[in-house]
């Protein structure tokens, strides 16, 4: 009987030792797993947030686009990946010719020039200029989703955007979309971020 009683348990810890690795393994791909899913949504707030940034300071500059040191209207090129605009956008007098285009390596990039204080013509070609990075793993070209699109005074919130060969000096709206993915095995769909850029030089009321 006691043979058969120390049999009995020993079975009974080779059972209960058993199950307990099944809960510790289940356990264990609960946490990966858990841990994983966690670090995907931090990785899209991260993204989020600098998608937010970009998408500010790009509206900030499109909205005081205005007309140029030498007269030039205030918008220079309306393209669905590429804006040219005049503005002012720091410190000092002079209007800056203002460039954000979505490059074929998938980062959307800004080129600031400033017009020659000596030239006696051709002052944006004479100037100087340079180039920064806003943002990458911008998918817009490979969804087919144009970064810029525009409205004219006719929009009121709602309604298509301008298509077809429209004229630059209709545009009143600039709406500035981005479309963000870093790893797309990692996430179903890219990010969206969007806002909206009302050029106040071209208010008529």
């Amino acid at each position: 009987m006691i043979k058969n009683k120390k049999a009995f348990t020993l079975i009974e810890i080779i059972v209960v030792m058993a199950i307990f690795s099944i809960l510790v393994a289940g356990s264990s791909w609960f946490v990966i797993g858990t841990n994983k899913d966690l670090a995907v949504m931090w990785e899209q707030l991260i993204t989020q947030n600098e998608g937010k940034k970009t998408i500010d300071h790009v509206v900030n500059y499109v909205r005081r686009a205005e007309t140029s040191s030498v007269g030039a209207y205030a918008l220079d090129t309306t393209e669905e990946y590429n804006l040219v605009f005049y503005a002012n956008v720091d410190d000092d007098s002079m209007i800056e010719k203002v460039k954000f285009w979505l490059d074929t390596d998938n980062i959307l990039k800004e080129t600031i020039t400033k017009p020659s204080s000596t030239a006696s013509s051709n002052l944006y070609e004479n100037g100087s200029s340079y180039t920064v990075n806003l943002a990458e793993n911008v998918k817009n070209m490979i969804v087919g989703n144009p970064v810029f699109l525009y409205y004219d005074e006719n929009y009121t919130g709602i309604g298509s955007p301008l298509s077809g060969n429209f004229n630059f000096t209709d545009v009143r709206v600039v709406q500035v979309q981005l479309e963000l993915e870093k790893d797309p095995t990692k996430t179903p769909v890219p990010l969206h971020v969007e806002s909206k850029a009302f050029i106040r030089s071209t208010k008529t009321n």
